[in-house]
């Protein structure tokens, strides 16, 4: 079996035995975005045709692949759902030849009722295996999620464009002509100035005003973008008067070491799900699911 992470920038693949465990894998950065939806299969079979090969048939992908711009648009799954609602939301591709199957992602929506919306995060949390109890889970990436589980479901989750909003705020504004390299002494700074007095557009603007005048190196002021930013989000979900529930991050190490900073500096705790939840998901749905 072949099951695959296929996010907008990159694509991950894992070639399991029959007692699913890994015996190969492949990476690379064709990401869905990149692709058009008549080249899917080609870019499939480009990363993994010597699997296919080998006789590899069954293939079970996650993520943006399953999305409007991906391969086939799969319908989100709605709240509350847990792996069974997932499973039950997979689509089978009409292929002569491979049993490809996609994971749908999920819709919710926030408290003012407008839609929320997840595709690959979703499996994630089916692999999270570190973290047993109901509360709160943050995926740090692109599109951060805070997800609010109530066991074996996902009740919630709020999607926050922190990572996008930094690598367009960095490159696409004045602010650009504030830093030079990044140093990363500036974040904790960030993170402080954003429990401050005053909206994130303000503050944003004081990293010009702080860098003119010496108050913020140039070389610090990317890590200090960072912090304010994380610093809002995090302001944002966590009550430093609830010590009931911890905070448990899933994704890649460095972000969720930012996150976990953060996070313990706006009066909360964190812990780190090991590495590997996207692949754990993907073996947890595909043994639910019945194969040709």
């Amino acid at each position: 079996m072949i099951v695959v992470n296929w996010g907008s920038s990159h694509f991950r693949a894992y070639r399991l035995n029959p007692s699913y465990d890994t015996v190969d894998e492949r990476a690379s950065s064709a990401g869905a975005a990149a692709i058009r939806r008549s080249q899917f299969r080609s870019a499939l079979l480009t990363e993994v045709g010597e699997w296919v090969r080998d006789g590899e048939t069954r293939i079970l992908m996650c993520g943006m692949v399953g999305s409007r711009f991906g391969w086939t648009e799969v319908p989100y799954v709605p709240l509350a759902a847990g792996i069974e609602e997932i499973c039950h939301g997979v689509v089978s591709l009409d292929l002569p030849d491979l049993d490809v199957r996609i994971v749908p992602g999920l819709l919710g929506s926030d408290v003012s009722g407008i839609a929320e919306v997840m595709r690959g995060e979703e499996t994630e949390i089916m692999g999270c295996v570190e973290f047993a109890d109901d509360g709160m889970l943050v995926l740090p990436g692109t599109h951060t999620k805070w997800v609010t589980r109530c066991r074996p479901k996902i009740a919630s989750f709020s999607t926050y464009m922190t990572g996008e909003l930094f690598s367009a705020v960095r490159v696409g504004t004045m602010l650009a002509q504030s830093m030079v390299g990044d140093d990363g002494s500036g974040f904790e700074s960030g993170v402080e100035r954003a429990q401050e007095p005053g909206s994130l557009a303000h503050h944003l603007f004081g990293i010009r005003s702080s860098v003119l005048l010496g108050d913020l190196r140039p070389e610090a002021a990317a890590s200090y973008l960072s912090g304010l930013l994380i610093g809002h989000e995090v302001k944002d979900q966590i009550d430093p008067n609830d010590q009931t529930r911890g905070v448990h991050l899933i994704g890649e190490a460095r972000l969720c070491s930012l996150y976990a900073r953060a996070i313990v500096m706006c009066g909360g705790s964190a812990t780190t799900e090991p590495d590997g939840a996207a692949l754990r998901g993907l073996m947890q749905i595909a043994g639910r699911l019945k194969w040709n």
